[in-house]
């Protein structure tokens, strides 16, 4: 039994995995906005509580740290910022979906003239013009299509969380009946 302790970090993280990707695929936006709001509040709490600690350090006879009080204000800024930016969330994450297409673009563009570069001088594999043609193709769809690009990469995301609970439970399954047998 003692053993069986030491899964039970592992037994939450599955549950958080597939709690996520189930979240992430019912509403990946509205997820998103519920953990920028949660993480802004936390942040905004520990901030008001550093601060106040910070304050009475003082007035105990003590120096104001002013390092903590910094530290303090940055933390509530940040949580204030995070709390009311929650509905811009999506726009974040397409702007990131923009950026990123363009940069693949610009990655593919490059592999496309090593490519050519090197057959010039010499032979090269299929994979050399393969890889620069998905990155330019896959480039191009995030660039021109961030939206329904942010919708797909919240689908895989769930997909893939729960994929990995599902992986990670067989692997505990697994070490379990291991455990089991050793004893």
């Amino acid at each position: 039994m003692s053993k069986a302790k030491f899964l039970i970090p592992t037994i939450l993280l599955i549950i958080f995995e597939a709690v996520v990707g189930t979240l992430i695929l019912i509403d990946g936006e509205r997820f998103a906005q519920i953990i920028f709001i949660v993480f802004g509040i936390v942040m905004f709490v520990c901030g008001v509580i550093a601060l106040i600690r910070s304050l009475l350090g003082g007035r105990k006879g003590g120096s104001i740290n002013g390092g903590a009080l910094a530290v303090s204000l940055l933390m509530i800024a940040i949580g204030g910022f995070f709390a009311a930016a929650s509905s811009y969330v999506i726009g974040i994450f397409t702007a990131m979906t923009l950026i990123f297409g363009i940069i693949m673009i610009v990655e593919g563009i490059f592999k496309l003239t090593e490519f050519l570069t090197i057959r010039a001088n010499g032979p090269i594999g299929f994979f050399g013009i393969f890889s620069a043609i998905l990155s330019i193709i896959l480039g191009i769809i995030l660039a021109f299509n961030p939206f329904g690009s942010t919708v797909v990469m919240w689908t895989v995301t769930g997909i893939m969380l729960i994929a990995t609970a599902i992986v990670d439970l067989i692997s505990l399954i697994v070490y379990a009946v291991a455990l089991k047998n050793a004893d």
